[in-house]
């Protein structure tokens, strides 16, 4: 009896194994949701061009990038899609055109979640950048003139593009003239400089006082920009004397024959001399002197100059790095009727200077210049003394266009974050100072028909005015290696900065040679105005062929 208990048991536990092994029983496996949309950014004012979008679901998510093209922004494939390594993420690529909106659709199934579970779909609306212009310039007290060319402006920003051609040797129409001969169109705009402003003179062969130049233009119907290439002194223009050289090398030896000789007898060397005065000294700079040097100083009948001491100069003795003379009255007149002849022996002539009032040379370029950001708008500085009155010499010149009600796009410190001219040569705060003293300055004395155009470089951000102090943002665009910059950097170029500065037009201020008008307007590089340079040096910024496309384009407005 006891053996048919253990055989019944043994008999109902293969029953109960046979049981759990039956197909139709159910798995009890943890079920997981499936990914939910959290949010999409950026979802306002994403950049145009080529930009990424985010897409973020509440756990991590997997996505076989093949299925791309089913993810749309109005019904148009994304360029890419992926997730990097594990996560909640999905990072999309898309061309973005500005001012638009889309809607943004990842259908069902398109993303799954840990388990292979279908994601819903997804659908979310973004908005692409867009530009909102200010309808008032930075001066309140602009002119009615300046406010109504500023209103054409923003009328037809983005509808049409005002064609430009700068001025030749900078106070004409030259360029302007040649266009019209070209196409038998005017451009709309004509450029014109200040750079000679260190040069006009009445009756001179640049006299910025006679407007006739720009008058004549815009009584014609066109529209004004002037810039400043801001020539300065590379050194103290208000020092009494400074040392001019007289021989500036190669280095002269005077052996011990006594053969050697510097004969400064020219007009050029007599011209500097002009400028001496009584008490001035002529200084010889030396090396290699021995211990029986002897220096010379003879006039041009190579005798030894007696000055009024009585001192006779054929020959002295000399040691150090120089020996100099005091001139006197006496000196002085002989040498600036005859020149002078330096000699002695056993040194070397590695110089001749002479105190003289300074002859001033002007430059805007940084390079070799004294004349230094920082300093112009250091109160003190000889350069802060310039810099204000150049400004008040400029003054007249833009309020005789004021009177003639003749407003103006005004150009000027440009390209200052490149550097390569002097009001880049310091710091972007002091840039932004020089740039409001300039602006404060002018309104203060009643300058109130100018547009601000302020010239970007690339990232400069911290070189703006501030659009307090600025109307219209530029930009100045070179062909490189004999390449045009192409329409696609253009329109990169103009989206950068419409971007950055989304409440001023975006223009074209400055450009060499570059892609036609009309190929970049079709990529979406809406400049307000473009102004090829002028041709020079053997170079042609824009051909025949590019004046003649650019004018002929529908989007392009003339004279």
């Amino acid at each position: 009896m006891k053996r048919n208990k253990i055989y019944l048991a043994v008999f109902t536990a293969l029953s109960l194994s046979a049981t759990a092994c039956n197909d139709n029983v159910e798995h009890n496996i943890q079920s997981v949701d499936a990914p939910a949309f959290v949010s999409v950014s950026p979802q306002d004012n994403i950049k145009a061009g080529l930009d990424s979008i985010i897409v973020t679901y509440d756990k991590n998510i997997f996505f076989a990038s093949s299925q791309y093209e089913r993810i749309t922004l109005n019904g148009q494939p994304v360029v890419s899609a992926n997730v990097i390594g594990s996560s909640n993420k999905l990072l999309l690529m898309a061309n973005i055109a500005r001012g638009e909106s889309y809607e943004l659709v990842i259908p069902e199934g398109v993303v799954s979640g840990p388990n292979k579970t279908p994601a819903p779909q997804v659908k979310a609306t973004l908005k692409a950048q867009s530009q909102q212009i200010t309808a008032t310039l930075a001066n309140a007290n602009a002119t009615a003139e300046t406010k109504a060319l500023y209103q054409k402006l923003v009328a037809n920003y983005g509808q049409k593009i005002f064609s430009g051609a700068m001025a030749e040797v900078a106070w004409n129409t030259t360029v302007s003239n040649q266009v019209h001969a070209l196409t038998g169109k005017y451009p709309a705009i004509n450029g014109y400089d200040y750079i000679h402003l260190q040069s006009t003179s009445p009756g001179g062969w640049i006299d910025y006082a006679n407007i006739a130049p720009v008058k004549t233009w815009h009584d014609a119907g066109g529209i004004v920009t002037i810039g400043w290439h801001w020539n300065v002194p590379t050194s103290n223009p208000y020092a009494s004397t400074v040392p001019v050289v007289l021989y500036g090398g190669p280095n002269k030896d005077m052996p011990a024959d006594w053969s050697g000789h510097i004969q400064l007898t020219t007009q050029a060397t007599k011209a500097i001399l002009a400028k001496a005065s009584v008490g001035s000294k002529l200084v010889v700079k030396i090396t290699n002197v021995k211990a029986n040097a002897q220096g010379s100083i003879k006039n041009s009948k190579w005798a030894g100059f007696v000055d009024e001491k009585g001192k006779n100069w054929d020959y002295f003795n000399i040691s150090g790095d120089s020996y100099s003379m005091t001139l006197d009255q006496t000196t002085l007149t002989e040498m600036r009727a005859n020149g002078l002849i330096i000699g002695g022996h056993d040194y070397t002539v590695t110089g001749v200077t002479v105190e003289a009032a300074g002859t001033v040379k002007y430059e805007f370029y940084a390079a070799k210049n004294e004349f230094t950001l920082n300093d112009a708008v250091t109160d003190g500085t000889w350069a802060n003394r310039f810099m204000k009155s150049d400004l008040e010499k400029i003054v007249p010149y833009l309020l005789q266009l004021q009177r003639a009600g003749i407003p103006v796009l005004w150009r000027p410190l440009h390209e200052a974050a490149g550097k390569w001219f002097w009001w880049g040569n310091g710091t972007a705060e002091n840039y932004r100072k020089l740039w409001h003293t300039m602006f404060d300055f002018f309104k203060q004395r009643g300058v109130n028909n100018l547009i601000w155009v302020w010239t970007s470089e690339k990232n400069d951000p911290d070189w703006y005015p501030g659009d307090k102090y600025v109307d219209i943002i530029g930009t100045d665009m070179y062909g490189q290696d004999g390449k045009p910059v192409s329409a696609q950097t253009a329109v990169q170029r103009f989206n950068e900065l419409a971007y950055r500065y989304p409440t001023k037009m975006i223009a074209l201020t400055e450009c060499g040679t570059v892609a036609e008008i009309s190929a970049q307007w079709s990529a979406d590089a809406k400049w307000s105005f473009f102004m090829p340079w002028y041709p020079g040096g053997g170079v042609v910024h824009a051909t025949d062929a590019w004046w003649k496309s650019a004018i002929s384009a529908p989007e392009v407005i003339t004279r």
